[in-house]
């Protein structure tokens, strides 16, 4: 089969894309994204017999839809510290940016930003791949290179829709300079491997930044959220803010009519279980343990009150250690180690559904005969009663995604639906917390190098090289 023939057969048609953007980024005259209601699907411009297939050799050989040889990159970090739960690490801290502007409209503690502002007044980067929403048009998102400090603030908030962040590449490879990158697991680990492959491109990327990443949401999630308080799809959208106002956010969506629609950050949770995208439920990593430093909320009931953002911080790499450090030592940012432990009761919830969720659903793909993506490690056992609660999320998932129930959405305000799937999400968590934490933290692995796909990925670099001569 060629290269393309695969990303189809293994990839694209059971599902397992995720959505990087990595093999249209690479192959831009060749590919494109075609928009679906199930997100952005890789398609050809034209015939591949128009073109020669070993252009996606590269593509074919990164593509996280065929999984992440997560063994292998995490050797190449050579961490102090480790866990299967979170990946490598140096330390954690709770954290905030300690400029009120910065840390106020960011979505959570504004950490990222005052890191990459560092990174670039120190002359350590010469630019920042980030995503803004509404850069180029209200409903969706793109990915640009900041190279200043309002730039970097134009992205601060977070993005919950699907989004290919590495179509970037093409500019990646034309700046002239160095950068830094963030992303989410997916995109990278695309990274990640495009270095040990040396593609030019992803090796000027010299820092990678990344936010903890739960769920993402299919584009359709807001125009359905709009529906439920009357807005007819024909009405344009002005501006769409995930996290507007005091941590922790709420969404606020403005349209051309000069209409504004918000909903709490808990309320419009309610879209999720209908909307939430194939890659977020078939990846093992929440924390994107490949990052050089990865921040996501502090869900801690004492922080949750103060209504002030604050954010859980892992330095994955000495040079990032010291990084946090001289910001501290200046007063650019606030830091509190904090013991592993306590990163994990933050995130708990979600880290079930990651660590023992996804390889559930993965083994329910495998057993209907559909290829699934290969992570390089597995649970050694996962319990029954786990097993058990999964069926009932998988079993939401599968009714939500429906265009019935979809279409149920369009009726019900979220004055109604936001405060009903509040209580059942609390319901939830209290009912399926035992079932779900149980044996968690001690959670085994076995892991299973993939040396044929490691091999692969080195060996691209072979195929660069004659390329570029």
């Amino acid at each position: 089969m060629t290269p393309w023939e695969r990303l189809q057969n293994e990839v694209i048609e059971p599902g397992n894309c995720f959505f990087c953007g990595a093999c249209v980024g690479l192959n831009p005259e060749i590919l494109t994204f075609s928009e679906t209601e199930n997100g952005p699907v890789p398609k050809l411009k034209y015939s591949e017999n128009n073109f020669k297939p070993e252009k996606l050799e590269l593509a074919w050989a990164v593509c996280p839809g065929r999984g992440i040889p997560f063994p292998e990159l995490f050797r190449l970090q050579n961490p102090k510290f480790f866990s299967w739960l979170i990946g490598p690490y140096e330390n954690i801290f709770l954290s905030h940016a300690t400029d009120p502007k910065i840390r106020l409209e960011a979505a959570s503690g504004g950490v990222i930003s005052r890191v990459l502002i560092h990174l670039l007044d120190s002359a350590a980067i010469d630019g920042a791949v980030v995503l803004q929403q509404g850069r180029e048009d209200p409903e969706t998102a793109t990915p640009f290179i900041a190279t200043t400090k309002e730039e970097i603030l134009l992205a601060r908030q977070s993005v919950y829709a699907v989004t290919p962040t590495l179509t970037i590449l093409n500019e990646i490879d034309a700046f002239p300079g160095k950068l830094a990158f963030v992303g989410l697991p997916e995109q990278v680990a695309a990274i990640r491997m495009l270095q040990a492959a040396g593609y030019p491109a992803a090796l000027k990327i010299v820092y990678v930044l990344g936010p903890y990443t739960g769920t993402n949401m299919y584009s359709g999630a807001i125009r359905a959220f709009l529906s439920g308080q009357g807005v007819s799809e024909k009405v344009p959208i002005e501006s769409i803010r995930w996290r507007a106002g005091a941590w922790p956010g709420h969404l606020d969506v403005t349209t051309a009519d000069g209409q504004s629609f918000k909903a709490e950050k808990f309320y419009y949770n309610y879209l999720i279980p209908f909307y939430i995208s194939r890659n977020s439920q078939i990846i093992p990593d929440f924390t994107n343990e490949l990052t050089d430093i990865s921040v996501g909320d502090a869900w801690e009931p004492i922080l949750e009150k103060q209504g002030i953002g604050h954010s859980v911080v892992i330095a994955r790499t000495k040079e990032m250690h010291k990084i946090l450090a001289d910001l501290s030592y200046s007063n650019e940012l606030y830091l509190d180690p904090i013991p592993i432990s306590k990163a994990f009761s933050m995130h708990g919830h979600m880290l079930d559904f990651k660590k023992r969720g996804t390889f559930i659903r993965l083994a329910s793909q495998e057993q209907r005969g559909d290829p699934v993506p290969d992570f390089g490690y597995i649970p050694q056992k996962i319990p029954y009663s786990r097993k058990l609660i999964e069926s009932i999320i998988s079993a939401q998932f599968s009714i939500g995604r429906t265009n019935a129930a979809r279409k149920v959405l369009h009726y019900i305000p979220v004055s109604v639906l936001g405060p009903a799937f509040n209580i059942l999400r609390k319901v939830w968590k209290y009912i399926s917390k035992p079932g779900k934490r149980r044996g968690l933290v001690d959670c085994r692995f076995i892991i299973n190098d993939n040396r044929e796909r490691w091999q692969e990925i080195n060996s691209s670099a072979k195929v660069i090289s004659h390329d570029l001569n």
